[in-house]
């Protein structure tokens, strides 16, 4: 496979000074590279060629400048420490931080919440950063809050410093669920019941998962959260799991990736 220098990656992020932040794109659309059904696919367990997924996420490495974190993610709330490289076999985990400047966290979605995190010190320094992946599933179980305090402890702030940006992710008016799902988040927090809303035409929920994390994180004591008004079901920049299985094709994933630059490092 022959990657042209340029990546498919969205001008998205947030403006965090230290920090550098970089979401990829489908692809499909800027020609940047050899076109195969999985675009530019970031995911070793799709049905994607293997060597073209490395060769891809190779070249994510090089612009990110430091080596990258895989996770083997299973929609769960554990939280790897990536101070030191795991070895050839990617951490069973759902969300990893650091304090490192020489590695690069990435999660990967296709309508779950990819979210990063900043922690910050009193005079505004970043000291570490994280990347959590929430689906329903992990969102529900605690992902976020759990990636919010590991953060915290390991640079030694409260959550309060800890700030949070939303990538994209399935939107509110396209994230059906079920009654089960209402349940579940209802019956965690009351608070929730505002982040769902019942679909007229159908048996199910429009849930507003962007709304939920709000809540969840905002629970810890993060009030600095930015994004979440994007839809990847909707917007054909994203892969979306969901749109796949609309159109009966393979979809691949994406990845959202942060890194602390090495001027940050105390």
């Amino acid at each position: 496979m022959r990657l042209n220098k340029v990546i498919p990656v969205s001008r998205l992020g947030p403006q965090w000074a230290g920090v550098k932040v970089l979401v990829t794109e489908a692809g499909f659309q800027q020609g940047n590279f050899q076109q195969t059904a999985y675009g530019f696919n970031l995911g070793v367990h799709v049905g994607d060629e293997p060597s073209e997924v490395e060769a891809r996420r190779a070249a994510v490495q090089a612009e990110m400048g430091a080596p990258i974190v895989w996770l083997n993610q299973v929609h769960g709330c554990d939280v790897f420490k990536a101070n030191d490289l795991p070895d050839s076999t990617p951490p069973q985990a759902d969300a990893s931080i650091t304090t490192f400047d020489h590695t690069t966290l990435a999660i990967m979605t296709a309508d779950c919440l990819p979210v990063v995190f900043a922690a910050i010190n009193a005079s505004g320094k970043v000291l570490g950063v994280g990347a959590a992946h929430a689906g329903w599933r992990g969102l529900h179980a605690g992902v976020l809050q759990a990636t919010a305090n590991a953060l915290a402890d390991s640079c030694a702030v409260p959550a309060g410093q800890v700030k949070a940006w939303m990538g994209p992710a399935i939107g509110p008016e396209s994230f059906e669920v079920g009654q089960d799902v209402l349940d579940a988040f209802v019956q965690q927090n009351p608070s929730n019941a505002a982040c769902f809303k019942a679909d007229q035409t159908k048996d199910k929920y429009l849930a507003n998962i962007y709304a939920l994390a709000r809540i969840a994180l905002n629970n810890v004591g993060i009030v600095n959260v930015e994004g979440g008004d994007l839809d990847t079901l909707t917007d054909s920049r994203w892969f979306s799991h969901r749109r796949g299985q609309h159109q009966g094709v393979p979809s691949g994933r994406f990845a959202t990736l942060i890194r602390l630059l090495p001027s940050q490092v105390a």
